[in-house]
């Protein structure tokens, strides 16, 4: 396996590099989003306990497909 690829950051920044438009979907705009409906929730004056599980949940998925993504990413590296 290649050295470069052993830590997850290094293997982050690399798939960011050559994907900067999924990883930036995947990695920062889920949790964009999640804030977008917290203000959302402030500004109608929501439920907090809803909207701030919701928000949880979204970005819990953004960490674990980030980490799926760059699993897929190391594999496609030692398939080549």
């Amino acid at each position: 396996m290649d050295e470069k690829l052993t830590d997850d950051h290094d293997a982050f920044r690399q798939m960011a590099s050559e994907f900067p438009v999924r990883t930036g979907i995947f990695t920062f705009g889920l949790p964009v989003f999640a804030l977008l409906q917290v203000l959302n929730g402030y500004v109608h004056e929501s439920s907090f306990v809803s909207i701030g599980l919701f928000a949880l949940l979204v970005v819990a998925f953004s960490v674990k497909l980030t980490q799926y993504q760059i699993a897929v990413y190391r594999r496609e590296k030692v398939t080549r």
